[in-house]
């Protein structure tokens, strides 16, 4: 038996051996420190490679994500498709059950739920309290209508994950805004790793939604009426163009109403100019209010607007104008200590052949004067035109 081996057999077996030489024992412990620390020195070598690998796989994916936003922003202005993307490259490096975001958008709070596995109804339910606890910022812009989407994986009773769900939820935000929150579940605990890495991808979530909201902004500025909300007057004549378009090639009755309100300067006169906006403003929403989502509203200019009426013959036309004067006359809009009672007239005009916009809008206007000549507040429409 070498030294060598007794050694490796322990303490009994070398002491059987003469006691080797001082240099034989430097050179086993010199082997076996230098055995230990190649060893070392590979294992680290090895968790370096994988960390470097990591870290590349995350910056290519989070590049990815980035890219992919890019392209999005400007060719869609719904949340909902930037969600999914992140969602979709997300789950490729995190593991998570569930992934859900609360978003606001155009006067309502959406919640957006994407299962990465079947879920129960129960745990489903859940999800949306834990985001709407941190809507603090949202929520302080006033009440909103709750939406709650359920993506691809749906709910499937009786495969609940743990009743102790984990999360992390984290703000979209920006330098500038709070677009809303996200959140990841599972049945377990996060990492600090794993939470940074959401963090990053969130930011890039963010960033989107920001700037798809700036982009519909600027959309709506350049389509609709600053005051009122509705479509601004060349917006609401190109969308009266394309209905007739339609209805020349379907043979489909088309009609339009132009309303005036009566006696308007009075009210600016009496209770000033900003109690004047403050009525076209609530006017505006009543009359979109009133009508179909198929129909189109837009202020021409002043207090005069006109709405768009497809699938509608004057005759129906009429009836429906006629029903719109009724309630924006029992209506009293209130402004500072003020009540204010208005009163409009409406002329109504109906497709004919080879008429084009302007031609159709000047028959409704004529009828028009027509009501405001026999009394106002009244509906007029000249059938033998």
């Amino acid at each position: 038996m070498s030294r060598i081996q007794s050694l490796r057999l322990g303490a009994y077996a070398a002491m059987e051996l003469p006691l080797p030489e001082e240099d034989e024992i430097y050179s086993i412990l010199s082997n076996a420190a230098g055995s230990y620390r190649e060893r070392r020195e590979a294992a680290r070598a090895v968790a370096e490679m994988k960390s470097k690998l990591e870290a590349d796989r995350l910056n290519l994916l989070e590049l990815e994500l980035v890219k992919g936003l890019q392209r999005m922003i400007g060719e869609t202005d719904e949340p909902v498709s930037i969600l999914k993307h992140a969602f979709s490259l997300m789950k490729g490096y995190l593991v998570f059950d569930v992934f859900a975001a609360l978003v606001q958008r155009r006067g309502e709070v959406e919640i957006h739920i994407y299962p990465s596995a079947p879920i129960a109804e129960d745990l489903a339910e859940n999800i949306p309290g834990t985001l709407m606890k941190r809507m603090n910022i949202l929520a302080g812009e006033g009440e909103r209508k709750i939406r709650l989407v359920m993506e691809e994986g749906g709910m499937t009773p009786g495969e609940a994950l743990s009743d102790d769900l984990r999360s992390v939820i984290v703000p979209l935000v920006t330098a500038v805004k709070t677009c809303g929150y996200a959140g990841m579940y599972r049945d377990r605990p996060f990492a600090y790793e794993e939470e940074a890495v959401f963090k990053r991808f969130c930011a890039h979530v963010a960033t989107a939604l920001e700037k798809i909201s700036l982009f519909e902004e600027i959309r709506v500025l350049s389509t609709n009426d600053g005051l009122t909300g509705l479509f601004n007057h060349v917006s609401i004549k190109s969308r009266l163009e394309q209905e007739m378009q339609r209805s020349q090639r379907y043979g489909s009755p088309l009609s339009v109403v132009v309303f005036d309100i009566d006696d308007f300067k009075e009210i600016n006169d009496r209770f000033g100019h900003l109690a004047g906006d403050a009525v076209l403003a609530e006017l505006s929403k009543m009359l979109r209010a009133g009508v179909r989502s198929i129909d189109s509203v837009g202020r021409l200019g002043g207090e005069e607007f006109l709405v768009v009426l497809p699938e509608t013959d004057g005759h129906a036309a009429t009836l429906i104008g006629d029903r719109l004067r009724q309630s924006l006359s029992n209506h009293i809009f209130r402004c500072d200590d003020n009540e204010i009672t208005v009163s409009i007239s409406g002329g109504v005009g109906c497709l004919r052949d080879n008429k084009d916009v302007e031609g159709l809008i000047g028959m409704a206007d004529e009828n028009l004067y027509r009501a405001k000549r026999e009394g106002k507040n009244m509906v007029y429409y000249g059938e033998d035109r």
